[in-house]
């Protein structure tokens, strides 16, 4: 069964405000894939080509950290049908600092960095809208990996350096 990429599009909080030429636009840029319970949509470290926006199913996204004498992985969140992630691509091109998990059959909408910036390209308009969103959904997930990044640092002895980045 094809998905209907506008209604999705519609829902997804990276496209708020945009029109429907602008969302055809983009819609232009999403290809339907699936992946299976316990698959890696991606990698850690992985490089970040393209973001996703979830249809169906939940997705881990989880960091790991290498300690001693076990490895030990924490997840930052769980997406739900409708949320995006991977979406750090779409700044820059830097490894994946984080790995997708698909938790149960989940189907997504992939979306080249490279298609994507192109429509950015030639339609600004689309583009702030667009940034204007992921600015606000990046500021919503920094604040919740600090609280996530404070409760684990109040529940070890562990000790964190402050790096001189401001939140």
């Amino acid at each position: 069964m094809a998905l209907d990429i506008m209604k999705i599009l519609h829902r997804t909080p990276m496209t708020i405000d945009l029109t429907e030429e602008e969302l055809t636009a983009i819609a232009s840029c999403c290809r339907e894939r699936r992946f299976p319970a316990g698959s890696e949509v991606f990698a850690e470290a992985s490089p970040g080509r393209e973001m996703y926006v979830l249809c169906t199913g939940r997705v881990s996204i989880e960091i790991n950290i290498p300690s001693q004498p076990v490895p030990k992985t924490i997840q930052l969140a769980v997406a739900q049908p409708g949320m995006i992630f991977g979406e750090v691509a779409l700044v820059d091109s830097a490894p994946r600092s984080a790995r997708a998990l698909a938790r149960d059959e989940v189907t997504v909408l992939e979306i080249s960095h490279e298609d994507l910036r192109r429509v950015m390209d030639a339609e600004p308009r689309i583009g702030y809208v667009i940034l204007q969103n992921l600015a606000t959904i990046l500021c919503d997930r920094l604040r919740s990996t600090n609280l996530l990044l404070r409760n684990e640092w109040i529940n070890s002895d562990a000790q964190v350096e402050y790096r001189g980045h401001d939140s």
